[in-house]
This record gives C-alpha cells, sequence and structure tokens, in this order.
C-alpha cells in the first residue's frame, strides 16, 4: 500500500506544483515516459545532476557519487507522442544551469557497464538548479 500510494504521490507532484507538460503546436498531446511502449524494465531512481551536452544525447544525467551516465534518448528510443523528458525540466536544463533532483527513470536498454545507458524520465521530484561551468 505504502509503495503504490508513494507512486501515485510522484506522479502528481507536476500537478500540484503547478508545473505540466504543454502541448506541442501541433495540438497532439504527448505522453509521458511511463506509457512508452519501448521500456525495457521497471523504473528506478537516480540521485544525479541533469545537464545539458553538446553531443548526442544533449540531455545527460550524471548518478551523484559515482562515474554513471545516463542518456535521456532522442534518436534511437524517439517516438513521435512520447515525451523521453517532460517539457518542464527540459526547459530547466541549460547550457549554463544543472538541475539536481531525484529522477525516476525507465530503461530502454541493459545496464551494460562502462556504457552510457539510454533512458527516458518521468518525472523527478526535490528539484534545485544551479549553474553550471
Amino acid at each position: 500500500m505504502m509503495k503504490s500510494l508513494s507512486g501515485a504521490v510522484l506522479l502528481m507532484i507536476p500537478l500540484l506544483t503547478g508545473v505540466t507538460d504543454q502541448r506541442p503546436a501541433s495540438g497532439q498531446v504527448e505522453r509521458p515516459c511511463r506509457e512508452h511502449p519501448q521500456r525495457s524494465g521497471p523504473p528506478f531512481t537516480v540521485h544525479g545532476a541533469l545537464r545539458f551536452y553538446n553531443g548526442s544525447p544533449s540531455f545527460r544525467i550524471w548518478s551523484i557519487g559515482t562515474g554513471r551516465i545516463l542518456g535521456i534518448s532522442e534518436g534511437r528510443f524517439f517516438l513521435e507522442g512520447y515525451r523521453n523528458l517532460p517539457k518542464w525540466l527540459e526547459d530547466q536544463a541549460r547550457p549554463d544551469s544543472q538541475v539536481f533532483a531525484d529522477f525516476v527513470v525507465f530503461p530502454f536498454e541493459r545496464d551494460k557497464p562502462g556504457v552510457m545507458r539510454l533512458v527516458c524520465v518521468d518525472t523527478a521530484y526535490n528539484v534545485r538548479v544551479r549553474p553550471w561551468r
């Protein structure tokens, strides 16, 4: 009961804070990461820093306390009508800032040591934006 209740609260955070995904210009509602049909496993939480990089993928999460980097897929696992990163988080991650948070992510592939794992971000909590570089 407690696990499902905490999951429900996590999914409601953007609604409670007034931060929600916006509709794309085409008027089509984009579905969240948790509904992406190419997910390959259950969600997990990463305490990390979301940063914007010059390269692919552009958005990456550094898992604090490790050398691990998770890439927010924008190529191979891009699927029209689905968001791999919530718009409200994307808007906060700029080349001169980083977003520290507890990110709830879904993997698109298995974890391989030494290889950037591609994921999508469903939501985040304990969010703080700080200057970077």
